[in-house]
């Protein structure tokens, strides 16, 4: 009796151990027959895509480990993970996490990437898009679809739309006037119009952006970002790079950008100035080039040296309530501005600047046809009233 006693006792304490040791997560619930498949795509295509940088038929792949968030008008968001890049298989990425068929038709919704903060209706552009991983989390994309049950199976198919413009820098050529040794770049940024999209819309300010390079910044070198979409914004920074001789040079203007599309920019770079010796617009998912595609050829220009206008150098003579800024440096060729940069006021003699209120005043080499207006210096004065 003792003996059975305490083999039944063993037995006990082992089969408590052993469930001790498990949790919800050990435990494999069958998947249910009415539990939802998926199958994604972007438009037309069977597959697509995390890899941003592609121009072959790779664009339309997902790689392993790619998660797309999906729910459906009356359930919370289920992950799918794609677990084969060459067979473009989808499961749940939570185990025993299922979206079900509760109805013959269901309205589903689904967003990629699954980043902190990404949503059907929100999304930040990163701006580091350095590697393959990290501009793969740039390439925002969406659907909303009314999908009846297929009388088949479970599995739905999704077609996803592309929410972002993907802008290629290629290095096509240097000007004569540099040494073989001095023809590369640097330092390429792309800037986006905005910073994110909110509710459809694009939201923020100007955001600089470091691009996927590929090259070694000579000849056939490219620079790929994805910018948030918008309309054109002639005044603000959109290419920025370093040339072999150390000199920062500007494309300004940022064009009108659609969402879907893929935009190549060919720059020949020379001393003081960028040519865009062509634009080319293709489809971003098929690769077919838009009609109307070839965009007009242009340039860019450095900006100007900033003046050497130094606090300590700088002369003020009140009167009237007013100061004159002297300072021998200061020639008609620039400008000065009281409100912060608003507005500008050209220089008309040389050696100083009069009838300034009490404040800050800021001053530039103005804009030329060669050059862009330089970056500002500011003088802070005081204003000494006369007697």
């Amino acid at each position: 009796m003792k003996a059975t006693k305490y083999l039944f006792m063993a037995a006990l304490a082992l089969m408590g151990a052993l469930a001790s040791c498990q949790s919800d997560d050990d435990f494999t619930v069958t998947r249910p027959a009415n539990a939802v498949g998926i199958n994604v795509s972007v438009g037309s295509l069977q597959t697509t895509r995390s890899n941003a940088i592609a121009t072959d038929d790779t664009q339309r792949q997902f790689n392993q480990g790619d998660q797309i968030s999906v729910s459906t008008n009356d359930q919370e968001a289920v992950l799918f993970q794609c677990t084969s890049t060459e067979n473009q298989t989808w499961t749940e990425a939570v185990p025993n996490k299922f979206l079900l068929w509760t109805q013959p038709t269901l309205t589903f919704s689904a967003y990629y990437p699954t980043t902190t903060g990404t949503s059907m209706t929100a999304f930040t552009l990163p701006t580091d898009q350095s590697s393959v991983e990290k501009i793969a989390l740039a390439d925002y994309m969406t659907r909303q679809q009314v999908i009846s049950r297929p009388e088949s199976g479970s599995d739905i198919q999704m077609q996803l739309e592309r929410k972002m413009a993907r802008v290629i820098v290629r290095i096509s050529g240097f000007g004569s006037q540099y040494d073989d040794d001095e023809k590369t770049v640097s330092n390429v940024s792309i800037y986006s119009e905005a910073s994110g999209i909110e509710n459809g819309n694009p939201t923020g300010s100007s955001t600089q952006i470091t691009p996927y390079a590929q090259g070694n910044g000579g000849q056939g070198s490219t620079y790929t970002a994805l910018v948030v979409p918008g309309w054109v914004d002639s005044g603000a920074r959109f290419i920025q790079l370093t040339d072999g001789e150390g000199s920062t040079l500007i494309v300004k203007g940022i064009p009108e950008l659609e969402a879907g599309n893929s935009y190549t920019f060919n720059l020949v770079v020379g001393k003081n100035r960028i040519e865009v010796q062509s634009v080319t617009v293709q489809d971003w998912t098929t690769g077919e080039t838009l009609t109307g595609g070839q965009a007009e050829e242009g340039s860019a220009k450095a900006p100007a040296v900033t003046p050497n206008i130094a606090q300590a150098d700088c002369t003020f003579s009140p009167s009237n309530g007013k100061s004159t800024l002297s300072n021998a440096n200061i020639t008609t060729s620039m400008e000065y501005s009281t409100d912060g940069g608003t507005t500008w006021t050209d220089v008309t003699t040389a050696g100083s600047i009069a009838s300034l209120a009490a404040g800050t005043v800021q001053i530039r080499v103005k804009e030329t046809d060669e050059k862009l207006a330089s970056e500002a210096v500011y003088q802070r004065y005081f204003i000494l009233t006369n007697s």
